[in-house]
């Protein structure tokens, strides 16, 4: 164990010499560290250097050839002082650490570690190598620490003196009523699995939404389990920036924060400022071709032979006359003869009612009994499906359309859009439309005359209504991205522009719901879009809010142009050209991971910060870094092919940071929507939430058990890499629960073995890990956090009770100590490495015991209140 044959004033020395070696900075690569392995033969190090030293005087530029020259002859001299390699290996620095170029403070360093080093390393650099005696500092052994409820658990690790809090997780155990509930607004939309991006409200059991899997960092289906209305006082209106999106919620509507202790869950009321949520990077939807009953929208058909066939039958089995039925649907008796026998084509609207007499499925009967029935000049050909064209026509005419009984007119600012739209569109339907430029208002206007279309528009999409009513259809919703492609480039080119000076491309829109699934649509293909929504005031036109969707991100604007693009040419250039003037900075895509999760990883493939010193501070959690520099700063530096496969992982997650701008709360008295899902989490407005707590009785102890088993597996997932390191496992907790916990299957045998106690506690959470951690001293009677609170303890006791023997504060101490009064000597881990050594030269020569007390516990905080020295005095000295 690391720390076991190391006395806390060798950590000290070592503390000391690697910070004095990462104090120094060389303009070039002319420091050498060198880390000799236990067992390695000397002379072949010797060797290696000599033939460095050699190759050193290839190097062009003098001063650094000299530096490097004169650090590696000081190593080899220093190399003479040793015969052998010591026990547990070498470590050896040089440099010239003048503080300006030219001068010359040759020095060299040289350590043998009380643990043995598995490494050898020769590395020349701008910076000393220190990475791996900093490992010999790190204590590896630990104790596990859980607390536990029915609805929270904590894990962590007690080392050393530390606390390390690793993960926190939240039961779906239900609540025992649905009074309370973690609630959206009304008008809050969510992304189904199939596509469809309904409001909350219109949600229900039979559907299922998008979801996060936080284990595996992807998106899956989940389904909805309950859903119900609960009234509320507050609004929590939260508003993300990169890009910003916009979610409201109830004050107890849990939200997932991305942290250093991973992901985590917090309420509404707890979330703060720049904490960081979660979004979709993107939304996977398989979609399906979408059929159109077509042919029920033509003015009139021609009934097959089969078809008459069906009609007699189905009079005859009704037992009815031709006079009867004619009666019956409205018609005469010589327009029944003539449908029967074929002779005269017949209408739409009196074939429904002959159908609905009948009992006849008239959608059905069409499709297979029917063909239309084109008079002179009118030929409009309706598609069977939807199509990339028609899409796009659907787009353009909520965008910029308008219908009446007989035609769908469009109005456009672009001749050049117009004449395209016209083009394309009359070759689709085999229509001729009408085409002017009315100059008195500014616009191109097209019109395609034909009542079938009209007609197919209205009964196939139901959605398209007036203005502020229309949201994007259903079956638009559910189709391949290739036509959600072509429905967003007629959407765009209707309500889209480029923005050349802010280097964006937008869309705008009095219709919040459709700007609102606008978004989410473009999310299926990776483009990222901010939602902003203007209040719209200085218009004296009109006093609605005008929302508006923002894309501006490079990855965004080039899948934009891939898959959507403009119709106008002018567009399509300034897109080009607003895309080429971006760099790959991005703050709307970042890395999910912060960078020290990161660096576990690459260290997991003995890889370290220094293999990619460009992004040093990312390491540090000190910034978060895009993607497109990711690629270009980490992918692309990396040869070790299974680092490579982990790292591109790590970059194709489809979970984003995204931070959060700010937080309005406003006292409003409204309903908001309640739902359950299965997978605990779906997408509301593009933001990653948590869903309510299941509220069925039933269910309960199923959770329960679900509950324990998911704090097991955490365990087994924290604790088993740390191998024999790990001490021993404390559980703390209610003591049914614990008891309930612990006697059921839910740990495996060798999980059962580590734990060595359990502990009744009050509390989960922080206060919960104190508690355990103050009720466990019998516990952890041998270790330091054990020792260091019964010292603490010993001398606040003697405070109180026999002052003349004890001692605080800087002068008094010392004074204690200059007499040789000192039994032991209290200091603060808040005082300096350099103020302990200096106290510890001191100590040395009265025997006085040393004990460096860390900051971690409360005795601990009240001697650092108390000036950071401290004494248990042998006699008393006033």
């Amino acid at each position: 164990m690391v720390v076991a044959t190391m006395s806390p004033k060798e950590k000290r020395r070592l503390k000391l010499l690697i910070k004095e070696l990462k104090s120094y900075k060389a303009l070039h690569t002319e420091y050498v560290s060198v880390y000799v392995p236990a067992g390695y033969d000397l002379n072949k190090i010797n060797s290696h250097l000599s033939d460095e030293l050699g190759t050193a005087s290839n190097i062009k530029s003098s001063a650094t050839r000299k530096n490097v020259q004169g650090a590696l002859d000081k190593m080899l001299q220093t190399l003479k002082l040793f015969k052998k390699t010591p026990p547990n290996g070498l470590a050896l620095f040089a440099g010239n650490i003048a503080s300006k170029e030219g001068k010359q403070d040759m020095r060299s360093w040289y350590i043998e570690p009380t643990v043995p080093l598995n490494i050898r390393i020769y590395r020349c650099d701008k910076a000393f190598l220190t990475e791996h005696l900093e490992d010999i500092l790190v204590d590896k052994r630990a104790y596990g620490l859980v607390v536990l409820d029915r609805r929270d658990a904590d894990i962590a690790l007690l080392k050393g003196k530390t606390i390390v809090h690793l993960q926190k997780t939240h039961s779906e155990v239900p609540g025992k009523t649905k009074a309370g509930g973690q609630c959206q607004m009304f008008g809050t939309l969510v992304q189904s699995s199939t596509g469809t991006i309904p409001k909350i409200e219109d949600c229900d059991t039979s559907m299922t939404v998008k979801s996060a899997n936080f284990d595996k960092i992807t998106i899956k289906d989940s389904q909805i389990l309950d859903k119900w209305t609960v009234p509320k006082k507050k609004v929590y209106k939260i508003t993300t920036k990169y890009p910003q999106l916009v979610t409201e919620c109830s004050a107890e509507h849990v939200l997932f924060v991305l942290t250093k202790d991973g992901v985590v869950e917090k309420k509404a009321e707890d979330l703060k400022e720049n904490d960081t949520l979660l979004m979709p990077e993107r939304i996977d939807i398989k979609g399906k071709r979408q059929k159109l009953a077509f042919k029920k929208y033509y003015n009139s058909f021609l009934i097959n032979e089969e078809g008459r066939s069906v009609l007699k039958k189905a009079r005859e089995k009704k037992k009815l006359l031709q006079r009867e039925l004619a009666v019956l649907s409205g018609m005469t008796q010589t327009a029944v003869s003539f449908y029967e026998i074929g002779k005269r084509n017949v209408s739409g609207e009196p074939l429904e009612k002959l159908c609905f007499v009948l009992e006849l499925d008239f959608n059905k009967f069409v499709e297979n009994y029917a063909e239309p029935f084109h008079h002179q000049g009118t030929s409009v050909v309706l598609p069977s499906e939807l199509t990339e064209e028609f899409a796009q026509f659907l787009g353009y005419f909520i965008g910029d359309g308008c219908s009446e009984q007989d035609r769908i007119t469009f109005f456009e600012q672009r001749e050049e859009v117009a004449l395209k739209y016209q083009k394309l569109f009359n070759h689709f339907f085999n229509i001729e439309s009408s085409y002017r430029f009315r100059e008195s208002k500014n616009y191109h206007q097209i019109r395609f005359t034909s009542r079938p279309l009209v007609r197919m528009v209205k009964g196939e999409f139901p959605e398209i209504k007036k203005t502020f009513d229309t949201v994007v259809p259903e079956k638009v919703l559910k189709s391949p991205n290739s036509i959600v492609a072509k429905f967003l480039r007629g959407f765009f080119d209707a309500e889209g522009y480029v923005n050349k000076g802010r280097k964006s491309v937008g869309i705008a829109s009095v219709n919040k719901t459709v700007i609102g699934q606008t978004l989410f649509l473009l999310l299926r293909f990776s483009i990222l879009a901010s939602f902003i929504e203007y209040d719209n005031k200085k218009n004296p036109y009109s006093d609605n809010p005008i929302f508006k969707l923002n894309i501006n991100d490079r990855d965004s604007l080039l899948n934009f142009q891939k898959f959507i693009g403009f119709s106008s040419s002018e567009k399509q250039n300034i897109l080009t050209d607003v895309i080429s003037r971006k760099t790959g900075k991005s703050n709307s895509r970042q890395i999910l991971p912060l960078g020290s999760e990161v660096l576990k990883v690459i260290e997991r493939h003995d890889h370290g910060k220094a293999d990619f010193s460009k992004v040093s501070n990312f390491f540090y959690d000190k910034k978060m870094m895009g993607k497109a520099a990711f690629r270009d700063s980490m992918i692309s530096e990396v040869k070790d092919e299974v680092l490579l496969s982990r790292l591109k992982e790590i970059c194709d997650y489809p979970l984003l940071p995204v931070k959060i701008a700010s937080i309005e709360v406003r006292d409003e008295e409204c309903e908001m929507v309640d739902i359950a899902v299965g997978q605990e989490n779906f997408i509301a407005n593009g933001i990653v939430v948590h869903n309510s707590a299941q509220r069925y009785a039933r269910i309960r102890e199923g959770s329960y058990k679900d509950h324990f088993k998911k704090i097991a597996d955490l365990m087994k997932d924290h604790f088993f890499n740390l191998g024999n390191n790990l001490m021993g496992i404390i559980i703390g907790g209610p003591g049914i629960t614990v008891n309930d916990f612990m006697n059921k299957d839910y740990l495996t045998g060798d999980l059962k073995k580590k734990i060595i106690g359990t502990k009744d506690l009050s509390y989960t959470g922080e206060f919960g890990l104190q508690e355990l951690l103050e009720k466990s001293a019998d516990l952890l009677a041998n270790e330091e956090v054990a020792r260091e609170k019964e010292i603490m303890q010993k001398f606040l006791l003697r405070l109180v009770k026999q002052i003349e023997k004890a001692a605080y504060g800087k002068e008094e101490v010392e004074k204690a100590l200059s007499m040789g009064a000192v039994e032991t000597l209290l200091l603060s881990e808040a005082v300096s490495d350099s103020e302990v050594m200096k106290y510890e030269e001191l100590a040395e020569t009265g025997g006085t015991d040393v004990r460096v007390i860390s900051t971690e516990t409360r005795e601990g905080v009240q001697l650092k209140n108390m000036g950071g020295y401290a004494a248990l005095l042998r006699f008393p000295i006033n």
